[in-house]
């Protein structure tokens, strides 16, 4: 289905990639594209994926409603306003790199890499905007990584950098995240209980607050006085058990 250029840039212009940018500004950038948009409305489905890890990269694509979610684990929800692809289309890449399935009924707009190299040219603040939004995400998974191996507490204290990694904000003091437990859970592979043992221990160390008054009550809201602290807390299971092993072996050998 083809796609109204000024109801689109309207809808773009929502999308953490574009948010420094005016509809006008994207509606003049678009009409000099010689590809057409294409809008599908798609059903959930698990298999066959909504973008299949090596296929030939095309367009990216524009999450404009639903929520879509790639093949990894823990797994992310996409929702809508959301654009995928901004990592292929950075590293110029010719094929997919990730799985993708939409599990709500979704609406997707297809923006094809010479439409989205007319964009970028046209408004260069917004390839810097992917690269800053690309890096934010990579460090996410860096966190996450060591959010599903180690200790209890190690393992909470990683989740946790991971959403400050999302937002830029995993340095410094007196950080505010406001997470689910369910979240927590889903991000460090563990039961709900075990997230609350490893949220106890980080509270009784001092890496977190659960509350404005430093009570150990868990209801969405964590505070972090120190960065480092909580970081030194997500690194100490990888630290204690690989990297010093290795250090000794080394000295061995």
């Amino acid at each position: 289905m083809p796609v109204e250029i000024a109801g689109f840039a309207q809808a773009l212009v929502r999308c953490l990639d574009f948010e420094t940018v005016h509809p006008k500004e994207l509606e003049d950038a678009l009409s000099h594209a010689r590809e057409p948009l294409t809008l599908s409305l798609v059903e959930p489905c698990a298999d066959p994926p909504l973008i299949r890890s090596g296929t030939p990269f095309e367009h990216l694509a524009f999450v404009q409603q639903g929520v879509v979610v790639p093949w990894q684990y823990p797994h992310a929800e996409l929702g809508a306003p959301f654009l995928i692809g901004e990592h292929e289309f950075l590293m110029k890449a010719e094929r997919w790199v990730g799985s993708y399935s939409a599990v709500t009924e979704a609406v997707i707009v297809d923006i094809p890499i010479n439409t989205m190299r007319s964009i970028v040219e046209a408004i260069p603040r917004v390839r810097e905007r992917m690269h800053e939004l690309v890096m934010r995400r990579l460090a996410r998974f860096y966190w996450t990584s060591l959010a599903t191996t180690g200790t209890p507490p190690s393992r909470v204290a990683a989740a946790l950098v991971s959403r400050l990694a999302l937002d830029g904000a995993d340095f410094d003091q007196d950080r505010r995240i406001e997470v689910k437990q369910k979240d927590l859970a889903r991000l460090t592979t563990m039961s709900r209980s075990a997230v609350a043992d490893g949220l106890a221990e980080l509270v009784r160390t001092g890496a977190v607050q659960l509350d404005e008054g430093g009570q150990a009550r868990f209801g969405g809201l964590i505070l972090v006085p120190d960065v480092e602290h909580l970081k030194n807390a997500a690194f100490a299971e990888v630290r204690d058990r690989t990297i010093v092993g290795l250090v000794e072996q080394a000295r061995e050998d």
